[in-house]
């Protein structure tokens, strides 16, 4: 029997984590916490291309349309529309995080996209060689991610600059199965773990990204800095844990909370615009940390737990979260 990966687990979980204490440090407007969490976002990404590309198992169009994109489609639909209906509710109280150009579903509009693609990038991948499959991902950021990045900081961004964004994703989606199959060298990894360093201290210190810092999951997945993080965490936690084996007491909470995490990813927005409602409404203010803390804990319970019981229903729940 094959050995199931103890990493992925643990990053998706670290993922989740990370995706809740960003929402809630965005609610509470602390900057510096943001620019440390923007890696959640291509790292979601990354583990989807990590399994989603392994040419080692066969995945039919059926499977694919029934199992993956079409839960996609309905977790969009549903929590769209509960969004739109709690944004309203809440007087659009997390300012476009629930609904807008900055709205977190967005996330999912990309990945039904790659997911639609994926077929044609599974032949490939099956097939590369190792600098082939490198090529894709630098090919792909680099026009991608880096250039409209680029283009967007300098203020002559344009449309056609938004359309190369599509070559980015199918790199970043690739990077996942590259790092995961790749055998890179000490000084290549000195060199990721350099580059990913000096990303950190430029966010923690405010330096990075000038004026025009955004909030939308499906740019956030392609700006270098997030990816080059991202980057670096994947292959500091591959390299620690890949021919480890973790307690049961220990992976048993870190692969619940992986399973979890495509639920908790979708409901805590939702809880997070209520809780801050309701503070707001009653004059309850709290310092940024100790909301940061508090909230984050809470949600990731509340809607861990809500997403265990809709998991329960019948026929659907699979479909929902």
């Amino acid at each position: 029997m094959k050995r199931r990966l103890v990493y992925p687990d643990v990053l998706r979980a670290a993922a989740c984590v990370a995706t809740v204490l960003f929402s809630t440090c965005i609610a509470a407007g602390y900057t510096p916490a943001i620019g440390l969490l923007t890696w959640v976002c291509p790292m979601f990404l990354m583990l989807s291309g990590m399994f989603f590309l392994d040419g080692s198992w066969y995945l039919s169009g059926k499977e694919l349309g029934k199992c993956y994109v079409l839960r996609l489609v309905i977790a969009y639909l549903v929590w769209g529309m509960f969004a739109m209906l709690v944004n309203a509710l809440t007087g659009n109280v997390l300012q476009g995080i629930l609904t807008g150009s900055s709205c977190y579903l967005n996330f999912l509009f990309v990945l039904f996209i790659l997911y639609a693609f994926s077929p044609v990038l599974r032949v490939f991948t099956r097939a590369a060689q190792p600098r082939e499959l490198a090529y894709l991902v630098v090919f792909g950021v680099l026009l991608g991610g880096v250039y409209p990045f680029v283009q967007s900081q300098i203020g002559s961004v344009r449309v056609a600059d938004y359309a190369l964004m599509g070559f980015g994703y199918l790199g970043v989606f690739a990077a996942g199965w590259y790092l995961r199959t790749a055998f890179l060298t000490r000084k290549q990894l000195r060199i990721f773990y350099l580059l990913g360093a000096v990303c950190v201290i430029l966010a923690f210190r405010g330096l990075w990204g000038f004026d025009s810092f955004s909030t939308d999951p499906a740019q956030l997945m392609l700006s270098p800095d997030a990816l080059l993080i991202a980057t670096a965490i994947f292959l500091v936690t591959k390299n620690t844990l890949a021919k480890k084996r973790l307690s049961v007491k220990i992976m048993r909470p870190i692969a619940r909370l992986a399973q979890l995490s495509f639920g908790i990813y979708l409901i805590h927005p939702i809880l997070l615009a209520v809780l801050c409602w309701v503070l707001n409404d009653y004059g309850i203010y709290l310092p940024a940390g100790l909301f940061v803390i508090g909230a984050s804990v809470l949600l990731l319970v509340v809607s861990g737990g809500l997403t265990w019981l809709i998991r329960k229903i019948p026929t659907v729940g699979r479909y929902l979260v």
